[in-house]
């Protein structure tokens, strides 16, 4: 029987913490992908989704409304990403292997070496034209694009206005095809 993350949260609130650890089965790949995509490194995105559960569960009874438990979810992981990010002096790296491997997938799904090599190409462009995006407008583009959250949930997670949510993502993506359109210009 399907159980609603709401129930859960109720149970858990209580002292059930298998109820918990459900709600970490159902979001724990969301989340880490967020976060992955956020450090672009799965090693520190594991730690980092591990710190997220872990001052979720600690801080659930600070949870006001529990049918928002998957915003209040992702503003916590965000600020793990920005502390994260400060304790890194400022910057994260794809790590080699991970690269190797995305690499990998696109030589394997490619036909031809020289459709493989644009692939390969555009798809290093891009992390790197996001990685050059203001702050802001990576993490809008990040939860709308990546993980597929509606502008309310982003607008909620960030606590900023819908329309601020809006025009982040329309000013990250001119930003981002401007950033796309110098690195093809090289």
């Amino acid at each position: 029987m399907y159980q609603t993350d709401e129930y859960l949260l109720e149970l858990a609130l209580q002292g059930d913490g298998s109820s918990f650890g459900e709600l970490v089965r159902r979001w724990e790949r969301k989340i880490f992908g967020f976060i992955r995509r956020y450090v672009g490194n799965s090693e520190e995105a594991r730690d980092l989704t591990q710190d997220t559960f872990t001052k979720a569960y600690k801080n659930l009874g600070r949870l006001s409304d529990p049918a928002k438990f998957s915003s209040w979810l992702y503003k916590i992981a965000l600020n793990e990403c920005r502390m994260g990010f400060r304790r890194q002096k400022g910057s994260y790296s794809v790590s080699l292997e991970e690269s190797q491997q995305e690499l990998s997938r696109i030589d394997r799904d490619e036909h031809t070496p020289d459709v493989a090599f644009e692939a390969r190409e555009r798809v290093k462009r891009l992390r790197q034209a996001i990685e050059n995006l203001p702050r802001e407008q990576r993490e809008v583009i990040l939860m709308k694009e990546y993980q597929g959250l509606m502008f309310y949930e982003i607008a909620e997670i960030l606590n900023i206005p819908l329309s601020t949510a809006k025009s982040r993502m329309y000013l990250g993506l001119k930003s981002l095809r401007r950033l796309m359109e110098e690195r093809d210009e090289v």
